[in-house]
């Protein structure tokens, strides 16, 4: 139960963690950026059959943080908001979808809202501004609990006692009823017509999962669709004594009526870098199900422009004062720089035709892959990889002239140099891809001059529009960057 939502003045001196108001030209843009704490009270959940979840501990006080985004004048609002878990993995609140996608979201009018997903995030806020985040209160409720086995202090999953994740679902369910509501504490009352779209990232693509198993309730539909993005379908534990480790299934593993099959549309976006690890059994148009997944060619989990690019100089230095690294460690090439932002921006525009319209999202072609090797052992049962082109790209997927036309091959992984910092990907960094530029003789007998270049990639990004997985509106600019991608290297 929500019990008071309280605005955070944001000033000179005091501004929120991943701010996005100076980021983004919010005042040239007419948008207004705003943090909350949110507090209430929360259940705590186990699994109990078929998924649902039982309630092991009642009432459990909490305070969180919400970041709001939306348009200054009322009368510009889309009629969407977009309600993102914010990514918790690396320590940090990540709102990866906004730094995706922040232009289609703001040049369209759609409200977004940012909810902190896991007390994991508490230290970091703490560090960034120890006044500012002081009443953020996540604490464990029932802290005499045994350690579960297993369990890890470090890594992506790690175990903190000290917290309760499992107060999220309560927070997440609640806070979109608030949103849904006329009620005079709801943020976003004055903005008219409001259908929520839940989407998150990585890890929250997994909250995703748990909410559609565990949550999902027919009388009480809180979300128009679900964008889960970069992610699968295994649902994340209920709280955090459960295995915090993904239980992956066989290859697929995605039946009608898994936790994913939704009345209301659902898009899965993945990177080659989930490619071979998340199966989709495939698309599905019905009544009580309605799936899409889109796989996207060249593309890695983590790149240049939303580990780097998006920060700035400004940003990376923020990170770094709280102990946070964007760096890019591959020795081998340079980190992947391929421009999918585009297809996100697309994927978002179909899910809202899709849920508001009734006009289902294109279907896509998927990457191809083969079975590299049999492995009993192995939990997924093989080893599947991606086939690639004689250039090294990968076939198959969604696909833009950046890589029919390319200028360097795209790897979803990058080698790195052990400098003995203890990484948790050791000296292969499975999520942010590297891109081995052409060389210029080569790029000159592939194309000829970059006037040959643009002229192939202007009809091929018209192409993509034809085919739904680039919007026209970003056109232009997506033609001139991997234009001028090909004119850094040498064309």
């Amino acid at each position: 139960m929500i019990e008071k939502l309280t605005q955070i003045p944001i000033t000179e001196s005091s501004k929120p963690f991943a701010a996005a108001a100076k980021t983004c030209k919010f005042d040239e843009i007419g948008y207004i950026e705003e943090e909350f704490f949110m507090k209430g009270t929360a259940n705590i959940y186990e699994e109990g059959e078929s998924g649902k979840p039982i309630t092991i501990f009642e009432g459990a006080p909490y305070t969180t943080r919400l970041l709001v985004r939306r348009p200054k004048d009322i009368s510009k609002f889309s009629g969407n908001v977009v309600y993102e878990i914010l990514n918790s993995t690396a320590g940090i609140d990540i709102d990866r979808m906004w730094v995706n996608s922040w232009p289609f979201f703001t040049r369209n009018g759609d409200i977004y809202v940012g909810i902190t997903s896991k007390g994991h995030v508490v230290d970091s806020l703490l560090k960034f501004d120890p006044q500012r985040y002081a009443p953020i209160n996540w604490a464990n409720p029932m802290p005499d609990r045994p350690t579960p086995p297993g369990a890890v202090m470090t890594g992506l999953f790690r175990f903190l006692p000290q917290f309760e994740s499992g107060l999220f679902w309560d927070m997440l369910t609640d806070l979109a009823r608030l949103l849904k509501s006329d009620d005079p504490m709801n943020p976003i009352a004055a903005y008219p017509d409001r259908h929520i779209f839940l989407t998150g990232w990585s890890q929250s693509g997994f909250y995703i999962a748990r909410y559609l198993k565990s949550f999902y309730d027919t009388s009480d539909i809180l979300f128009a669709g679900y964008l889960s993005a970069g992610s699968g379908a295994y649902p994340a534990p209920l709280n955090a004594y459960e295995d915090q480790l993904p239980s992956f299934g066989p290859r697929g593993s995605l039946p009608v009526g898994s936790m994913l099959g939704a009345p209301e549309p659902v898009i899965a976006v993945n990177t080659e870098s989930e490619n071979r690890m998340v199966y989709w059994q495939g698309d599905f148009d019905e009544p009580g199900f309605k799936f899409r997944t889109y796989q996207i060619a060249a593309s890695s989990h983590d790149t240049k422009y939303n580990l780097l690019d998006y920060y700035g100089e400004e940003g990376l230095a923020e990170l770094s004062r709280i102990g946070i690294s964007n760096g890019y460690s591959g020795v081998d090439g340079n980190p992947l720089d391929y421009p999918c932002e585009v297809i996100y921006n697309a994927a978002f525009y179909h899910l809202y035709g899709w849920a508001r319209l009734g006009i289902p999202a294109p279907h896509a072609p998927k990457i191809d892959t083969y079975i590299a090797y049999e492995k009993s052992t192995d939990p997924m049962g093989s080893y599947v990889d991606n086939r690639r082109d004689l250039f090294g790209n990968c076939m198959g997927g969604i696909r833009t002239p950046a890589v029919d036309y390319p200028t360097g091959t795209y790897t979803s992984f990058s080698a790195s140099k052990d400098d003995g910092a203890g990484s948790i990907f050791g000296t292969v960094n499975p999520m942010f891809g590297k891109v081995n530029p052409f060389s210029k003789e080569m790029l000159k007998q592939l194309y000829g001059d970059i006037d040959n270049y643009r002229r192939l990639v202007t009809k091929g990004t018209d192409l993509v529009i034809a085919q739904g997985f680039i919007l026209a509106d970003d056109r232009d600019d997506f033609i001139e960057q991997v234009v001028q991608t090909a004119v850094a290297r040498g064309l």
